[in-house]
């Protein structure tokens, strides 16, 4: 007895809720949400109904609750009929909007009905040119003013594509304020897209690096992909196109899906780290061109936006596990791949199951597709910004090392000239004072014959050293080769000049190195001094002097400074 009272609960509670859902459409309420639950559907299996079959049918209880707030018949469906009732319990009309927020449907006819007789009507769909619609908007629209009393609305649908219907009863205010909402957040994803576009192609242009061209291809098929399912590319680019915006959808998520494989194969360096799995991809891709291909020229719709689905499905799935192989392979760019799909798949779920009823459908979750992709093309962005950033510090790195002596870290030669060259030009304008010390470790040929080549080097390091503290700021220090070195002093007297060589050479003199049993090796060097104030003495020429300077030294017996001052 107790399951029977239980069960007819049940039944109760079911019975009221199907009336509640299925109820009369009020004219005078403003409703928020999709108004699927209050509308009754018919699928006619034979030859295609009228508008008076239609209406006979659910007239005699052919139609069927439709028990979703969005109403989907999947892709290549039968026309389907909808049908609700619109009561108006007040003293004059309610203007009222019809509101179909999908872009693709092939036909559109929606029929308003009073005591059985036709009294408006409205036919549209993408089988059209968009001029050809009775309200200029991405979506279907129509205006109506339901009188008092009961209004009947018939809607057929056809299309080939995904027939999804979100339908909204709801006023002119509200649906300028939807309008003005959604131009807002789509011209901002819209613009954003665009400058990551313009900044990779940039970047492009300046390195010639193929990922950045890539990526921008990859996100301007997104970009076209998006206007096509949202009705804007309709609306704005190809309005006189039916056929194109037929297909769009189709051949637009093949272009962005073999793109976006292009980007993350070069953009994971697949090839080279896993060839095996390069191979896979571009056989499977290849794979499914031709059988998207073949469904075009065969002119099967259907076949081909499901081939399309299914290999960007295949793309999203295997770019989580590229993502996932280049992490394990140390790819440090990988983890904002994986995350940027991560992002686009959440998305595409929450979209999905909003249209199947299983979770709320509201503006967030219907367009959560967009949200995911938006963060997908920052994250990839910010990786590739990441890798020019490291791109330009290694690059930099490499020149600087490129210049600096390995054993010592003082400037070689080319990197000497580098920096003299333009204190050189303005010194000879000026006419201001220069000089030049070139100095070379006593007897090194000896010392490394006789201790080693480690040793050698061990005095090369701690002579550079001292050179680096005693030099002043503005000093130009370089390896000039073997143990010989050169000190650019730019406005430096001869008197100042062999001061400081004077006082290097005895800092030099104090140091010692250790050699084996704890013994102590001291070293000394000798110095060449130059100086010019005039403009006809080059700079090769004022270094030669300090050269030959360095050769009287020697001459001199060593561990001297000379200048030709004396």
């Amino acid at each position: 007895m107790r399951n029977i009272v239980i069960s007819l609960i049940i039944v109760l509670l079911s019975t009221c809720w199907s009336w509640a859902a299925n109820g009369d459409i009020d004219a005078a309420t403003e409703y928020e949400e999709t108004i699927g639950r209050h509308i009754w559907v018919y699928q006619h299996e034979g030859a295609g109904l009228d508008m008076q079959d239609a209406l006979a049918a659910y007239r005699n209880g052919q139609f069927t609750s439709s028990g979703n707030s969005v109403l989907n018949f999947g892709i290549g469906a039968k026309p389907v009929w909808l049908a609700f009732k619109v009561k108006n319990n007040g003293h004059k009309a309610v203007r009222r909007n019809l509101l179909l927020e999908t872009a693709w449907l092939d036909k559109v006819d929606i029929y308003f009905l009073r005591h059985s007789e036709l009294i408006d009507s409205y036919h549209t769909g993408d089988s059209l040119v968009f001029s050809q619609r009775p309200l200029e908007h991405r979506f279907f629209v129509t205006a109506h003013d339901f009188s008092v009393g009961e209004t009947i609305v018939l809607m057929r649908i056809e299309s080939d594509d995904e027939m999804i219907l979100p339908v909204y009863f709801i006023s002119d205010e509200k649906l300028a304020d939807r309008n003005q909402l959604q131009a807002y957040s789509y011209g901002f994803m819209y613009g954003v897209i665009l400058a990551l576009v313009a900044y990779n192609v940039m970047l492009y242009l300046g390195l010639r690096t193929n990922p950045y061209l890539l990526y921008s291809i990859y996100l301007l098929f997104f970009l076209l992909l998006n206007t096509a399912y949202t009705g804007h590319g309709y609306q704005w680019l190809w309005p006189e196109s039916p056929y194109w915006q037929k297909w769009a959808n189709p051949v637009l998520i093949m272009a962005c899906t073999v793109s976006g494989f292009a980007f993350a194969l070069q953009f994971l360096n697949i090839k080279a780290a896993w060839p095996r799995v390069y191979r896979f991809i571009m056989v499977s891709s290849a794979v499914f061109l031709a059988l998207m291909l073949l469904a075009m020229l065969n002119g099967n719709f259907v076949a081909s936006l499901l081939i399309s689905l299914v290999f960007i499905f295949f793309f999203y799935v295997s770019s989580i596990g590229l993502g996932v192989i280049s992490l394990k392979t140390g790819n440090r760019f990988a983890k904002y791949f994986l995350l940027a799909s991560i992002f686009t798949i959440c998305g595409g779920v929450i979209t999905a199951n909003a249209i199947w009823g299983l979770i709320p459908f509201n503006e967030i979750t219907y367009r959560a597709t967009d949200i995911g992709m938006m963060m997908d093309a920052i994250l990839l962005a910010l990786a590739l910004a990441e890798r020019f950033n490291i791109n330009q510090s290694e690059k930099l790195l490499a020149e600087k090392m490129a210049g600096i002596d390995s054993l010592t870290n003082l400037n070689n030669r080319r990197s000497f000239y580098k920096f003299v060259q333009p204190i050189w030009a303005m010194g000879l304008r000026s006419k201001s004072n220069t000089a030049v010390i070139m100095l070379d470790i006593d007897n090194f040929k000896l010392l490394n014959d006789t201790y080693g080549h480690a040793l050698g080097d061990q005095v090369l390091v701690q002579l550079a050293e001292i050179l680096q503290k005693e030099a002043r700021s503005g000093d130009i220090l370089a390896r000039w080769g073997g143990e010989e070195f050169l000190i650019f002093l730019p406005e430096t007297r001869l008197a100042d000049a062999v001061a400081i060589a004077e006082r290097m050479r005895n800092k030099i003199n104090a140091i010692s190195v250790t050699i084996a049993k704890g013994e102590k090796l001291s070293f000394t060097a000798s110095f060449g001094v130059a100086h010019t104030c005039v403009t006809s003495v080059s700079l090769d020429e004022l270094i030669s002097q300090a050269d030959q300077q360095l050769y009287h030294a020697k001459k001199q017996g060593r561990n001297c400074v000379c200048s030709g001052l004396d």
